[in-house]
């Protein structure tokens, strides 16, 4: 088997392993099976970044080493081939969810590379990962002080973005419904989750549209009570 097919296999194998994320082992299998690439390639790399983002999101106790090696692959990913978005989208997404776990002063410089990198990813493909790099900026401008480029409008703006990109996209939905919240809009805010929990079935994103619409479900009946409305 030559380096080409051994590679396209390996990746193959991997990207099946990531669509059973509903069980982490899965994740770590898939890159155990990356890792056998004699020579890391881009393919692998973004791939690599991809699977130690969500690791990094689900096992809260090696969360920091998960998205330590999701940057590093990430950046490797981005020089390879600058022209594509997975690099530069995976890099910045764990920048983001690093900075979230970081001391003041690193979380300011990761922060920074993060909003370079996913600027290049919307630059290059924002309709990318179901709008991904917009709604990843948007999350992150949600959550930043307006001194570090935050702001609740320019991330609601963000969102609608993706929203007309990837309606169907329960993430960005969520992550949507929250910052309405904030804003004192809880009816806009269960309008976004009953457009969630109408969203067709994906199998790409069967684990993400599960959880978000158990979320959605519960946000739905805290409104409720908190309006005074029966269930």
């Amino acid at each position: 088997m030559n380096q080409r097919n051994s590679l396209r296999t390996v990746v193959e194998q991997a990207d099946q392993l990531y669509a059973g994320r509903n069980d982490v082992s899965n994740v770590k299998k898939s890159i155990e099976l990356l890792e056998t690439c004699q020579n890391k390639a881009f393919e692998s790399d973004w791939r690599l970044s991809r699977a130690n983002f969500f690791l990094g999101q689900e096992i809260e106790i090696s969360a920091l080493r998960f998205h330590h090696d999701g940057i590093n692959a990430g950046r490797l990913a981005a020089r390879e081939r600058p022209e594509r978005v997975e690099g530069h989208f995976w890099l910045g997404v764990n920048l983001a969810l690093l900075a979230q776990r970081e001391s003041v002063f690193k979380a300011l410089i990761h922060v920074l590379q993060a909003k370079r990198a996913l600027q290049r990813a919307i630059a290059i493909d924002a309709a990318y990962h179901g709008a991904g790099p917009l709604r990843v900026l948007a999350r992150l401008q949600h959550k930043l002080p307006r001194l570090l480029g935050g702001g609740r409008e320019k991330a609601a703006d963000k969102y609608r973005q993706a929203i007309l990109i990837a309606p169907s996209n329960t993430v960005t939905r969520i992550y949507f419904a929250e910052l309405l919240l904030e804003m004192k809009e809880p009816n806009k805010a269960r309008a976004q989750l009953e457009a969630l929990l109408k969203a067709p079935l994906d199998p790409d994103w069967g684990f993400e549209i599960e959880r978000d619409q158990k979320l959605a479900e519960e946000r739905i009946r805290s409104l409720k009570k908190g309006s005074g409305i029966e269930s």
